[in-house]
């Protein structure tokens, strides 16, 4: 039988423990390919890990898979606009590529937008899953 400490260890998957930063490391399904049906549709909610996500498929036909939340207001980008090799957020309307990149910001008068990155994970699309 395990101990209490060796229970929460094993059990415990938040991206800030032991067994959720070993899992972080390998591929899991997250949902299927029909899911995102074509380039630039609208963004997907997925839930991994307890961690809340959104996926889409942009313009060139990759899937991105990025933290649920924008880093600059945390608007839910799942409410964004999946457009151009990006998705949009509908709040300052801040533009994120598959791999988290900003890419854009509009409204800004000076661009930072190299300095901004959303939580993301790589994606790999095989036999209809992703």
């Amino acid at each position: 039988m395990l101990s209490k400490e060796e229970n929460e260890l094993i059990t415990r998957v938040g991206a800030d423990t032991t067994m959720g930063q070993a899992l972080r490391r390998y591929w899991m399904p997250a949902l299927l390919s029909w899911e995102l049906p074509a380039p630039d549709c609208p963004p997907v909610r997925v839930k991994l890990l307890g961690e809340d996500l959104v996926a889409f498929r942009d313009t060139s036909g990759r899937v991105g898979l990025l933290e649920e939340f924008c880093p600059h207001r945390r608007v839910s980008l799942w409410l964004g606009r999946n457009e151009e090799d990006g998705l949009r957020c509908a709040y300052h309307g801040w533009k994120y590529d598959v791999t988290g990149q900003c890419v854009h910001q509009m409204n800004e008068p000076v661009s930072f937008a190299q300095k901004i990155k959303a939580v993301a994970y790589p994606t790999h699309e095989r036999g209809g899953v992703n």
